[in-house]
């Protein structure tokens, strides 16, 4: 069972690693949605522009968003998750 970790983006040991396949669970802030109780959960990566520090979430269905914009309407855990390609 994986240990979810608060995320923090502005330092790198509260994060995961650019590019490593990352579950997200994200827990809404918002009255609304929590009376709702519209949890999710988003399995993905976090990747950089060329040249740049900024870190987007990209997932399958989403092609980049911005993580600190999440945290406005979320809490944001993370956990890594390892990849399977299948019985050998």
């Amino acid at each position: 069972m994986a240990h979810w970790k608060r995320l923090d983006m502005r330092r790198k040991d509260t994060m995961p690693a650019i590019g490593a396949l990352t579950a997200l669970r994200l827990t809404p802030t918002n009255g609304r949605a929590t009376f709702y109780r519209e949890e999710r959960y988003e399995i993905g990566r976090f990747k950089t522009d060329e040249g740049s520090r900024k870190a987007w979430w990209v997932t399958t269905s989403a092609s980049g968003r911005d993580p600190v914009k999440l945290r406005k309407h979320y809490d944001i855990w993370w956990c890594p998750v390892h990849e399977f390609d299948g019985p050998d």
